[in-house]
């Protein structure tokens, strides 16, 4: 019997096991389920922190450029700036006048000489799927659009102007697209105060107004949550 036993624990210690197709099957499943739910909203907040650094460098970038260029050439209503306008094309669409573009390349090539590591394409009445760049920066955040009202730049609290970026190569996602002021002495992201962010960003009417708001705060939480605050909730969590 003792014998036996030994044989019967040998043959026992003998035996392999290993998963059926079907057990390997549903293992797989759920861990594509679960890379399902989880990898797109990682992408997501690596694609929003890789936007604020970017909108933060090119404020940074470009308000200290102006800065300079005001120093060397006076305030931008002595640049020989004409306002904007808009005009009727060939197909009766609203768009830019020639006039206009060419003023914002001379507003441009004023900033040329403070800007280093750029490269600049002429602004032109572009569709949205082909937007035409002025200033390039080495990621790839780009200006897009342009309006000046020099004539009205008469002290340091006007409007004389905005601007817009893109951070990812195009307009079609408006969530990364984002405007900028033109003051006689500065630089101004749009959307800096409770009013503007809350009306216009934190409602999802226009995301260009958040500008403000990233460069203050360092993060895109107004796409996931509704009730931020400049003084009182900075964060969704």
């Amino acid at each position: 019997p003792l014998q036996q036993e030994t044989k019967m624990q040998r043959g026992t210690s003998d035996v392999s096991y290993g998963f059926t197709l079907a057990e390997v099957l549903i293992t797989l499943g759920i861990i594509g389920i679960v890379a399902a739910l989880t990898i797109p909203s990682f992408v997501q907040k690596y694609k929003e922190k890789e936007t604020v650094v970017r909108v933060k460098k090119f404020y940074s970038v470009f308000s200290q450029a102006y800065t300079q260029a005001i120093l060397d050439n006076g305030t931008i209503d002595n640049w020989g700036l004409d306002d904007s306008e808009m005009v009727e094309d060939e197909k009766g669409d609203s768009v830019h006048s020639d006039l206009s573009i060419e003023n914002y390349d001379r507003f441009l090539l004023k900033m040329k000489p403070y800007l280093k590591n750029i490269t600049y394409q002429k602004l032109k009445n572009s569709n949205k799927d082909n937007p035409t760049k002025g200033y390039v920066l080495a990621d790839g955040t780009a200006i897009i659009a342009m309006w000046l009202k020099p004539s009205q730049c008469t002290n340091e609290k006007v409007y004389c102007g905005d601007f817009y970026i893109t951070t990812d190569g195009s307009v079609k996602n408006s969530k990364y697209v984002f405007a900028f002021q033109i003051k006689q002495n500065k630089i101004v992201p749009f959307g800096t105060d409770n009013s503007t962010f809350k009306y216009y960003c934190l409602n999802g009417a226009n995301n260009s107004r958040c500008t403000g708001w990233i460069i203050a705060n360092g993060n895109m939480d107004y796409l996931h949550c509704d009730n931020l605050d400049y003084n009182t909730k900075t964060k969704c969590k």
